[in-house]
């Protein structure tokens, strides 16, 4: 195993572990405010102070590293850091349980080396290490075999940030929840890759993500034998904003002739 990469992925761990602690008891405290960055895309100021922490906590150990967060600048290094401090953040200003610190690294953009997920209010840490298989908790976890998809569950989030994409999406939704045994959206896509990671999700379709929203999700999935897509033209990718297709793996072509 790559040492270096491993103490990087205990360091990770480590930071979104205090990362999730400090936001939950900043949750518990009510001891935040609310702005809205566009339509549907809110921000707290807890979501500035983690990234912060998070931050401050990496560059401590990592000086020459680059950070990309979804609240901060663009620095770079050899290496970078891609960071949701709170992945699911009108979740965590509503109360709901599902929203996640996510915390990956790559040397290559869109090839994420180590990814880390901590869900503090379901206690459940999420970790991968390029090559060595994806964990929940300390528990090696595998995608689920399922291959029709009239059994399977899966996530299909309607474009809130985009309703103007509402009408061609939904021809898409509709014939992904008729062939489907159910849909579930979560509100976190981090949580969501994690659970496809685990065998709880089948399939997971969504658009317009920011890379930080998937980059440690990512690499938990294919680490757990699961497959990724990003569906835009390169054109399309400008603007930093992704479509993308997660599944098992199994399910995977069924979704792409659906979608493309």
């Amino acid at each position: 195993m790559n040492k270096t990469l491993e103490l990087r992925l205990e360091r990770a761990i480590e930071v979104a572990k205090k990362a999730g602690d400090f936001a939950l008891s900043k949750r518990k405290d009510q001891d935040f405010h609310i702005s809205e960055k566009a339509t549907n895309d809110f921000v707290t100021s807890v979501d500035k102070e983690t990234e912060e922490l998070i931050y401050n906590e990496l560059h401590g150990f990592y000086k020459s590293d680059g950070f990309y967060g979804e609240e901060s600048k663009e620095e770079f290094g050899t290496g970078r850091w891609v960071v949701d401090p709170i992945d699911g953040t009108t979740n965590y200003f509503r109360g709901q349980p599902s929203w996640a610190v996510s915390i990956a690294y790559e040397i290559e953009f869109n090839k994420p080396l180590l990814g880390v997920i901590y869900s503090p209010c379901l206690n459940e840490m999420f970790y991968a290490l390029k090559g060595y298989g994806a964990y929940r908790n300390g528990e090696k976890i595998q995608a689920s075999n399922i291959e029709n998809i009239n059994y399977a569950i899966n996530v299909c989030v309607p474009p809130h940030r985009l309703k103007e994409k509402y009408d061609t999406y939904m021809k898409i939704y509709n014939q992904i929840g008729v062939a489907s045994s159910d849909i579930r959206s979560l509100g976190s896509c981090a949580i969501e890759l994690s659970y496809i990671a685990c065998g709880f999700i089948d399939g997971y379709y969504e658009l317009n993500l920011g890379y930080y929203d998937f980059a440690a999700g990512k690499i938990i999935l294919e680490e757990a034998g699961g497959k990724f897509s990003v569906l835009n033209s390169e054109k399309e990718l400008n603007n930093n904003r992704f479509d993308i297709l997660a599944t098992n793996g199994k399910l995977h072509s069924w979704f792409e002739n659906i979608i493309l």
